[in-house]
Order: structure tokens, then sequence, then C-alpha cells
């Protein structure tokens, strides 16, 4: 059995890979686009995003417990992934449109319409899908499935620009690029086994506790992360949203290492008895801290350079909001390690409530404070709601770390039947 550092290293190197696909479409967006019709994109692709984060109901990190403990559970929690992501995309995608309409931010062609439609359940199904390739701890599978879905984005985005370079087409493109990757992934997982038509709501229900308690977690962190844009949106204009979306773009790439360890140091987590699980935790949690450290402080210097190069000097803005946005990067990947361990204690509620209180902090600022500080000011409160929520989660593990082991409870495996 290969060495959970290989399979780390292996992981980081595909996603990096995959990174170059989604950077590769920011660069033609950018360049083809331009800051205000790149904004309009953005913008649309993160409401996809935020939807996609309202519908999951944290079913990714439930279904990622369950089939870690229970791998027979996966033909059913396939067919109950199928349904939830078909039905809650769908939903969600209306009200992110319900939304962008009440705000009356923009008016909905066909295109717009279309690309959330379908776009918020495929990326969702995705998410899904990888999530179990990831708990039945098949890691080439999964570097295979997110390099693929990278690839088919790139390739339609450059058949866009080669064809028609417009906003519609970019559209297009990434939707047609998401849904290829769900069906391959969909492929990968169903081969060899029979998946039920029919929904199980007893299994739902058995998991739906832990998941909510996931939910709200992760689509708290997720809105911290993509309030700017909204705000912006609501407060700006599409120039600025351009401007931001580049400063994000690579701060998400800064993210490949922090996001993939938490990935696999969930189920791990999970598997381990308590006295390797609190030490996997400081281990990953000190060496983590290290290595992101040395590349934030690199990107303080490289990141200028860089964007000017790939993206050009109209994009010159975007480095003083990367710079603001790097702390919180930064505490982030760190919070990312904590909320892992937390999580594999069964999600108590004082990890949901540093992200509700987070979360309410930063768009109390910035709703507030915008007009005085700007965009770059706006990035600098996301950077310190972000540290907010690590320090509290960094304080919320010591007291399980501290606790003796038979205080620490299973999270939900005494409500599964397999």
């Amino acid at each position: 059995m290969r060495s959970l550092k290989y399979t780390y290293a292996e992981m980081i190197a595909a996603r990096i890979l995959a990174i170059g696909g989604s950077f590769g479409v920011a660069i033609l967006t950018a360049r083809m686009l331009g800051p205000v019709d790149r904004g309009r994109y953005y913008y649309i692709i993160t409401l996809a995003a935020v939807g996609m984060q309202f519908a999951s109901l944290g079913i990714h990190v439930s279904n990622t417990y369950l089939v870690a403990r229970t791998p027979s559970l996966l033909p059913q929690i396939m067919a109950n992934t199928v349904w939830i992501a078909l039905l809650g995309g769908a939903l969600a995608a209306s009200g992110a449109l319900i939304f962008d309409l009440a705000t009356g931010t923009s008016s909905h062609d066909l295109t717009v319409v279309l690309t959330l439609m379908v776009l918020t359940p495929s990326t969702l199904l995705f998410m899904y899908l990888t999530n179990l390739v990831v708990a039945l701890n098949r890691p080439s599978a999964y570097n295979a499935l997110i390099i693929f879905g990278s690839l088919a984005s790139i390739v339609l985005a450059l058949a866009a620009a080669l064809l028609s370079p417009t906003l519609a087409t970019f559209l297009w493109a990434a939707v047609a690029g998401s849904v290829a990757a769900s069906i391959v992934a969909w492929m990968v997982l169903a081969k060899g086994i029979q998946v039920p038509r029919l929904f199980d709501s007893e299994l739902f229900l058995s998991g739906i506790t832990f998941a909510l308690k996931a939910h709200i977690a992760t689509l708290l962190g997720f809105l911290m992360s993509r309030l700017g844009i909204l705000i912006i949106r609501q407060f700006g204009n599409f120039g600025d949203v351009g401007q931001w979306s580049i400063a994000v773009q690579i701060s998400d790439a800064i993210m490949i290492l922090p996001a993939t360890i938490s990935l696999l140091l969930f189920p791990s987590l999970v598997r381990a008895d308590e006295a390797n699980r609190n030490r996997e935790f400081k281990s990953t949690l000190v060496q983590l801290s290290g290595i992101m450290a040395a590349i934030c402080l690199a990107a303080t210097v490289l990141v200028q350079p860089v964007l000017l190069f790939f993206f050009g000097a109209v994009y010159a803005p975007a480095v003083a909001i990367f710079h603001a946005l790097l702390p919180g990067v930064f505490f982030l990947a760190v919070a990312s390690v904590a909320s892992q361990f937390l999580s594999a204690q069964g999600y108590p509620w004082s990890q949901v409530l540093a992200w509700i209180c987070g979360a309410a902090l930063q768009a109390a600022l910035s709703i507030v404070l915008f007009e005085r500080i700007g965009v770059v000011g706006l990035a600098w409160v996301q950077s310190g709601c972000a540290t907010f929520v690590c320090i509290w989660l960094l304080l919320n593990c010591l007291t399980y770390v501290r606790q003796k082991p038979s205080r620490l409870a299973d999270p939900i495996a005494p409500t599964i039947d397999p």
C-alpha cells in the first residue's frame, strides 16, 4: 500500500495540472472579453457555484464518511446523489436567477438562464461523484477525473475563442465541459455495479444531521470566499468584478495544496483511531502551515510580473487586490486542516458557529464599509474575517485534542444499518 505522502504528492501534481485548465480559461476569457465582460462571465459562473453550494446540503461530506466506513453503500448513495444533484441543483439555479433579478443587477437572456440551469446541477453532480471516488480510496481515479475535467474546459474554451470569442460562447463552453466531466465521472464509479433507480429516503435521513452541519459550515466558508463578487456587483461595476476575479483566480490556484490535503485528510481521520487521529492532525497542521507561509511569501513577490505577463497591463489593479487577499488565503489553508479534524469528530456546533459568525461579520463590514474602503479594502475585510474563523477553529481543536478518548463519539455510524 502506498504511503499517504506519496498519495498527497500524486494528487497535488494532478491538481496542479488541473488548475492549469481553469487558469487557461481565465487567461482566454480575460484577454478575449476584457475586464467588463470577463466580470460578467465570472459573475455568472459564481452564481452557479453559489447555487451548487446551497443545493449540496453537505451530502458530499456525509457520503464520504459513509462510504469510507461502509463501501457497500456506494450503489444506493450514487442513486441518491443523482436525484439530489438534478432536482436540488435545478431548484438552486432557479433561486440564483430570482436573487439576481431581485437585486436588479442584470437582465437575463436565454443563454444566462440555460447556463445556470445546467451548470449548477452538473457541477454539483461532479463534486458528489469525485468525493465518492476519494472515499473509496481511489486517488488515481480522482486524479484522472479532475485532469479530464480541466482538459475538457480548456479545449472547449479554445474552441469558443477560435469560433466566436463572445460571452455567450464561453458560457456554453463552460456548460459543455461540466456536463462531459460529470458523465465520465459517473461511468468510472458505476462500472461493475448496479445502481438502483429509486431514491432511498432512509439512507438519506440517516446522515442528514451530520450533513446539514457540514452544509452550513461549507456553504458559509464558500460564501466568505465569494461574497466580494456579490458586494462589488451590487455596489460597484462589472469592471471591478473583472479585476477581483483575476485576483481570486490566482488565490484559488494557491489553495490547491490545502484543498488537496483536506480532501484526503478527512477520510483518513475518519478511519484512524483516536490517538493516530490527533497525531496526524497535529503533524499535518504544522507541515502545511510552514509550506503555505513560504508559498504566500513567494506569491507576494511574484504575482505582479506573472499577472501582467499572462493577463496584460489592463489587469494591473488586481495585484493590490491579491496582496490584500493573501493573508486570508494562508489562514483559510490552516483552517481547512482544523475543519477536517473537527469534522471527523462529528461536526460540533461550535465549528458551525465559527463560520456563521465569520460570514455575518464579513457581510456586515463589507456592506457598511465598501463605499469608504473600495475593492482593495474589501479584500482586507475578507482576510481579517478568515483570520477570525481560523483562530476560533484552532481553539476548538484544542478542546478535542485534550479530551480523553472515551469522550470522543462516533458522529453518525450508530445510525447506519449497512
